[in-house]
């Protein structure tokens, strides 16, 4: 697979419409952080539910499992300018609306989960437009760098954010964090009205039924029928189903550990912390292809034992550190992998492969969610997250030592059988 891209060659990485979008994303991403922290909290205070916190996480997983190959399609044809503004819009309402409701003290776990689903409807489609955007106006031969710089911006923010949405969470209470995030959507809304968003080659072709679904057959074929693809999808589904739901159930997970709502902030953030510091470097310096593989390959292995150490220590101090190692490598290995396969996309149809690719990976998490969540009910959760990721571990071992991963990575962004 090879993308045309010509004119975005000549294009520097710190263009204006990077760093309104950027900024943009940004401020928007400082209210999910916050919202995130302060909604699970909440859920959890209210219920005491591992269950109901996992069934909580997992609803926009599903979401976006069900309906991201075929939003993929739809974004391929919209003007994702205004389908991305929408989308914020829509997010700044929902999140207004929740905010009033728990001022009024009227807020419940049907409306939080109403809440959750409706955006989740909006993010199926803002992800992939987002990610798509962000091909089109960072040079091709700086993506590596310019998706660092995109991951460092995120990172900081759930540094900054999940340090002190626990502590704003106890001063201040949930409404007025609700409320923060629904005008930092708002904000991010108008400035990315701003961004000049280039044309796809499906831009007005009429949205049909059946020419979404026959474009999501064709991505799908795409993916089965392509040496490297079809390999990455299947390891992706199954690790996130082992793997990743420990990551929506960490506040319960904390609790049970005996640690205060302050104390999972801090963890949370050591964690971004350490992925600020994997895209800083990756950012900075620029990795031969052959030391990319190797970068990326032990990143993920070596994440893992990591992280189950991590999950079996008592205190918070060795905890932070062994989370920190773990993120840092795991971001390590994700920023390479994601850049190479954004550049493996073919431009024609990108989004609806990108949603189908999505929905695999993201439909392992959100199951892992509800079954870690339901698990958790009935045997300590540091044991259910160990086993887990123990594991993905063999899965994670073939996926990154194969050498067709090995040719994917090292050739990066050139043609694709």
């Amino acid at each position: 697979m090879k993308q045309k891209g010509g004119d975005n060659m000549h294009r520097r990485l710190w263009n204006k419409d990077f760093i309104l979008l950027l900024q943009g994303n940004a401020v928007s991403t400082i209210g999910d952080v916050m919202y995130s922290i302060a909604i699970g909290y909440w859920v959890y205070q209210t219920t005491g539910s591992s269950a109901l916190m996992g069934i909580m996480s997992s609803v926009s997983l599903f979401v976006t499992m069900f309906l991201s190959p075929f939003c993929g399609s739809i974004v391929d044809k919209s003007n994702r300018k205004w389908l991305i503004v929408g989308i914020d819009v829509l997010q700044g309402v929902i999140m207004l609306a929740v905010g009033v409701l728990a001022y009024l003290n009227a807020l419940n776990v049907p409306i939080v989960l109403a809440a959750a689903f409706v955006a989740a409807f909006g993010s199926v489609f803002y992800s992939p437009a987002i990610s798509t955007v962000m091909i089109d106006i960072i040079p091709h031969d700086d993506m590596v760098r310019g998706q660092s710089v995109h991951s460092g911006i995120s990172s900081v923010i759930d540094l900054v954010g999940s340090a002190f949405s626990g502590a704003m969470v106890a001063f201040f209470g949930v409404p007025l964090i609700v409320v923060i995030n629904g005008i930092s959507n708002l904000y991010s809304a108008c400035t990315e009205l701003f961004v000049h968003v280039p044309k796809t080659v499906q831009q007005k072709e009429p949205v049909t039924v059946k020419g979404v679904l026959g474009d999501s057959l064709v991505a799908a074929h795409t993916i089965m029928s392509d040496k490297y693809l079809r390999i990455f999808a299947p390891c992706a589904l199954l690790i996130n189903l082992l793997g990743a739901g420990a990551f929506t159930l960490m506040l319960p997970f904390c609790m049970e550990k005996g640690f205060s709502v302050d104390m999972y902030g801090y963890l949370v953030s050591i964690y971004s912390a350490a992925c600020l510091a994997a895209v800083l470097l990756l950012g900075i310096v620029k990795l031969k292809p052959k030391t990319q593989f190797w970068f990326m390959s032990l990143g993920f292995t070596l994440s893992v034992p990591f992280m189950i150490a991590a999950y079996f220590s008592r205190s918070i101090i060795p905890m932070c550190i062994f989370a920190f190692a773990a993120g840092f490598l795991n971001c390590t290995g994700n920023t390479i992998f994601n850049a190479a396969l954004m550049l493996a996309l073919p431009e024609h149809n990108r989004s609806a492969i990108l949603g189908v690719f999505r929905s695999g990976s993201v439909g392992g998490t959100a199951l892992s969610a509800v079954i870690y969540g339901f698990l958790g009910e009935f045997f300590p959760l540091y044991a259910v997250f160990s086993v887990g990721c123990a594991l993905s571990l063999p899965l994670m071992a073939f996926m990154c030592f194969h050498k067709r991963t090995k040719s994917f990575i090292e050739n990066m962004g050139e043609k694709r059988p």
